[in-house]
Formats: C-alpha cells, sequence, structure tokens
C-alpha cells in the first residue's frame, strides 16, 4: 500500500488539510439560505468550522485501529441513530431504504446506523464481561438481565419500526447468540420538548433535546453514559447539547464513544454535518457556536 493511499493518511488530516478544509466548508456558506446571519458573526463561524474539524479529527484518531476505553459504570449506552437501515436482509415486506431520505443517494450511508448498533451491542458485551469477571463468549442470558447496562437507540419512525422489525428476526434465527434481554433496551421516536409538548423525532436536535435516559433499577442517575456515533456526529451532538446541557443528568459522566467513519464518507460527512450544525445554530437556533464539553473520550 503506498503512503497517498493508506488508510491512515486519508482519515487523519495534516494541519495544512484541516486548513484548506476548513476554508472549503466556509466557501460553501455562501449558497446556503442562513447565510447572512452567519456572515453577521464571521468570526465566530469561522473559528466554529476549525475547531469543529479538529474535534472530528480527534474522535477519528480515538477510533483508529482501536476503541475508547470501555469503563465498568458504564450504565447507559445511547445509540443516536444514524444513515440506513440497519440491514438489507431483514427489511419490511415491501419496504426499501428509500425511507432515508437524507442519505440514500450516497452509497458510504448504506450501514452506518448498522456500525452503530453493533457497536453499542459488543460494548455491551464488553461491560458486562468487566462486571462478571467472565470472558464475553461465557456470558449467558441471565449474565446479560443482571449486570449489562442498558442500550438506548432514539430515531425518526420509520428507523425504529426497522429495528423493531430486524430485532424480531434476529431473536428467532440466533437465539443462542443474541443474549440482550427486552428489558436493557430502551426505544423510542417521539421526545417531550422543553416546553413540554410531545413531538416526533425528526433531527439529532429533537433527540438531543428530548433526551430520557433510564434510571438504575435502584432509581439512581445513571453513572456514565456512552454516547455511541460517528465522529462527524459526534461533533454535531456536542453543539446541540451545548443549548440543552440540562439533558445530561448533574452527577452524570458523559462519554464520547466514535465508531470510524466509512473512508469514502470522511469529508462529505464532515462537511454535511458542520454545515447542518451552522444552519442549527443559525437558522433554527437549537445549537450552540460553543459545544458542551463536559464529556470524555
Amino acid at each position: 500500500m503506498t503512503e497517498a493511499h493508506s488508510p491512515e493518511i486519508q482519515r487523519i488530516l495534516t494541519s495544512e488539510q484541516r486548513d484548506q478544509f476548513s476554508q472549503d466548508i466556509f466557501n460553501q456558506i455562501n449558497n446556503e439560505a442562513w447565510k447572512d446571519a452567519a456572515y453577521a458573526n464571521l468570526l465566530g463561524v469561522k473559528t466554529f468550522i476549525r475547531n469543529g474539524i479538529d474535534v472530528i479529527q480527534r474522535f477519528e484518531e480515538a477510533s483508529y485501529q482501536k476503541h475508547p476505553e470501555v469503563h465498568s459504570d458504564t450504565d447507559v449506552i445511547y445509540v443516536d441513530s444514524g444513515p440506513g437501515p440497519y440491514s438489507y436482509k431483514m427489511l419490511e415486506p415491501g419496504k426499501t431504504d428509500l425511507d432515508d431520505k437524507n442519505y440514500h443517494k450516497w452509497q458510504w450511508s448504506r450501514k452506518m446506523d448498522r456500525a452503530r448498533i453493533r457497536t453499542a451491542y459488543a460494548l455491551a458485551a464488553m461491560i458486562t464481561s468487566q462486571r462478571t469477571g467472565k470472558q464475553t463468549h461465557d456470558l449467558t442470558a441471565e449474565d446479560f438481565e443482571k449486570f449489562e447496562p442498558f442500550i438506548m437507540y432514539t430515531s425518526v419512525d420509520w428507523q425504529a419500526s426497522h429495528i423493531r422489525h430486524a430485532l424480531g428476526l434476529a431473536r428467532k434465527r440466533e437465539k443462542e447468540a443474541f443474549k440482550i434481554p427486552d428489558s436493557k433496551l430502551v426505544m423510542y421516536e417521539n421526545f417531550t420538548s422543553k416546553g413540554g409538548e410531545i413531538k416526533p423525532i425528526i433531527h439529532t436536535q429533537d433527540q438531543m433535546e428530548g433526551l430520557q435516559f433510564p434510571n438504575n433499577p435502584d432509581g439512581s442517575k445513571p453513572r456514565r453514559v456512552a454516547i455511541v456515533s460517528h465522529p462527524a456526529h459526534l461533533m454535531r451532538v456536542m453543539h446541540i447539547l451545548g443549548k440543552y446541557p440540562d439533558s445530561i443528568p448533574s452527577g452524570t459522566k458523559l462519554q464520547a464513544f466514535p465508531v470510524s467513519t466509512p473512508t469514502a464518507a470522511l469529508r462529505e460527512y464532515a462537511k454535511g454535518e458542520i454545515l447542518g450544525t451552522l444552519a442549527t445554530v443559525f437558522k433554527t437556533d437549537r445549537a450552540s457556536l460553543t459545544p458542551y464539553a463536559n464529556y470524555e473520550i
């Protein structure tokens, strides 16, 4: 493999490449409807873009050929839904991936939601292993029932429907392999706004505003929540949490657990999430230029 085609070279940008990428994204703002509001805060926007790229790169580095540290005090593994259906082999009768209107035109998006869910599943097994002292392949359904953290998944309605269908098929086809009980799975596709309204989840900002983490069996708040997502999306999550910091319970540690981005998606996905976050700041006022900072990787 030549250096020019090395996955690490493509994934981790040099300082000069980050500067150029930042300028490319800034130039594209001129095509957006919210450009006037953004240009009114020129310095803040330019700082946001470059800092956003740096944050995404830090997440990429944390997921490159490894994964972040796994902590036994993780009580909730939160999967913020991503592009693409979980499985083409488990689609509901008559369904296609065309429900994914925002991303289906990009081939690289096809298995991103699947990657997040499978990472959460593996992470749950590792945490349960730490808590029981058993190897992951020796864990039983009873071990997961007693010691596994919650796996929480929030999404738009078509994703929730698909995941429930795929989950039902998986339980039938992989009865011995799939040991996570229903009691440890939390899913919802509606949220309660800060104003008390119940609304369907449409965007990431809905998911962040309406976070409802399950309590531990003793009624206490989760000690640690690991948010599983791709680096560019995690950057966006932190800027939306900057608008809704109370969504994270006091005393709960928040850990970003990045999933490595498909190589073909690296720049396009990062650009889309950065511009999408800026639109959320200047068009809908549901994100902050200053990200939520009380988290670890």
